[in-house]
């Protein structure tokens, strides 16, 4: 009886002990301002890149399926560059600091930002975008410095809040964005999403505490090492072709989604807020669940997790194109935002667990860029598929590919192999 009152008690007092005496005492408050500085930014960027396809018509592309596939042309622009800019950024914040790499991917957004709000045409709103992904990857930037320095028992635990963060930025971002359009236009967004990135810099310039280690120059830290060390890792490779798969399976239908709510019938004078409420309800639920997945899968196995999340997530996506007006978007997307919540987060948490301090930044750097290769590829397919068919088109695909990566983690991530040779 004693063991079952006192166990539980003597297991977080254990594990408050562990955190008391690990190497950074700081990682938890490096990771509440990093988060808040995630959460300024990322408010900023969703208030304006959900109405990117209204922009699109504004800056002449009156034609729906030329927009239609503009839309995916640009949404993909960051991506082009970043898929291959972010593991170098990555690594060389493993050498020179993530601190300095988190200072640059921020301030490299809000320079890109503004820029686009001086767009006069839509190639030069795909450039800056372009522009963007070469000097940013600030969500990268940040996960690869809170892996880092914070405990490994505690690593879902801070992934959670990140992604926590995160969504809270496209609760509000979408929301207000979505109203300063409707009354004042596009291009302001664009300057206010600029001064939101400046001052998360000073926050992390001023707050944020990077651990002081020895920074070693050999091979280990380079990014064919890095490539090598996946290579060698047939557990690593699986879960990066899963980030691929799940990232595009969620994003498919963002370049369209505006056009969707519209043609199941919002009114055109308020169409940026209903849209910006939509994409804003998706990240008040995951706000809420991220957290909760994150700790379920530092007690639990995240595959069982990631398998709920990825076919719930798949059947609410599906179950748009049965719906007759905007109205009962409502309560797919709050189902949505529940089951988004567990999908990526686990998939990173299943790599932060298989990988040395050493490495974080360059590891996690090949993840994101994963990451964006599945954004790249779904938003090029999204502007192709909806151009030449239809929009339901794009939330079928969507669909099949969560479907896919069920299906591919109900063959084993080979834990035994998912050893580092260095």
């Amino acid at each position: 009886m004693e063991e079952i009152f006192f166990s539980p008690a003597l297991k977080k007092f254990n594990q408050l002990i562990e955190i008391i005496n690990s190497k950074n005492p700081n990682w938890k408050k490096n990771l509440i301002y990093l988060a808040l500085a995630q959460f300024i930014a990322m408010a900023g960027m969703s208030s304006c890149v959900p109405f990117l396809p209204l922009f699109i018509r504004d800056l002449g592309v009156t034609d729906m399926n030329s927009a239609k596939l503009w839309s995916g042309i640009v949404f993909s622009g960051p991506y082009i560059f970043s898929i291959i800019t972010v593991p170098i950024w990555g690594t060389l914040g493993d050498k020179y600091g993530r601190k300095l790499m988190v200072i640059r991917a921020i301030l490299g957004l809000a320079l890109s930002m503004v820029l686009m709000g001086f767009s006069q045409n839509v190639y030069q709103l795909f450039f800056f975008r372009v522009l963007q992904g070469a000097l940013s990857g600030y969500v990268a930037a940040s996960l690869a410095f809170v892996i880092a320095n914070t405990p490994k028992e505690r690593s879902g635990y801070a992934i959670g809040i990140l992604q926590s963060s995160q969504s809270a930025g496209t609760i509000i971002g979408p929301f207000i964005g979505g109203v300063i359009s409707d009354l004042f236009g596009l291009r302001i967004v664009f300057f206010i999403v600029g001064a939101l990135c400046l001052i998360s810099s000073f926050l992390i310039i001023k707050f944020v505490e990077e651990e002081k280690e020895n920074k070693s120059t050999n091979t280990n830290e380079s990014l064919i090492k890095n490539l090598k060390i996946v290579k060698n890792s047939k557990g690593l490779t699986n879960i990066l072709i899963l980030i691929v798969i799940s990232q595009a399976g969620i994003l498919f239908t963002q370049p369209i989604f505006p056009y969707f709510v519209e043609k199941l019938g919002a009114p055109a004078i308020y169409l940026s807020t209903v849209t910006g409420l939509l994409v804003g309800i998706v990240g008040i639920f995951t706000i809420v669940f991220a957290p909760i997945w994150g700790r379920r899968n530092d007690r639990k196995d995240y595959k069982k997790t990631l398998i709920i999340s990825l076919l719930v997530s798949a059947i609410v996506i599906l179950a748009h194109l049965i719906v007759p007006t905007y109205y009962y978007l409502f309560p797919l997307r709050i189902m949505l935002g529940v089951f988004v919540a567990g999908i990526l987060p686990s998939l990173f948490t299943a790599l932060s667990k298989k990988t040395r301090r050493e490495n974080a930044g360059g590891l996690m750097g090949l993840a994101s860029s994963a990451n964006l290769f599945g954004a790249l590829i779904s938003f090029l397919l999204c502007g192709l598929v909806s151009s030449a068919l239809n929009l339901e088109w794009c939330f079928i695909i969507s669909s099949i590919l969560l479907f896919f990566a069920v299906i591919l983690n109900f063959k084993p991530f080979n834990e035994n192999k998912l050893k580092i040779s260095v």
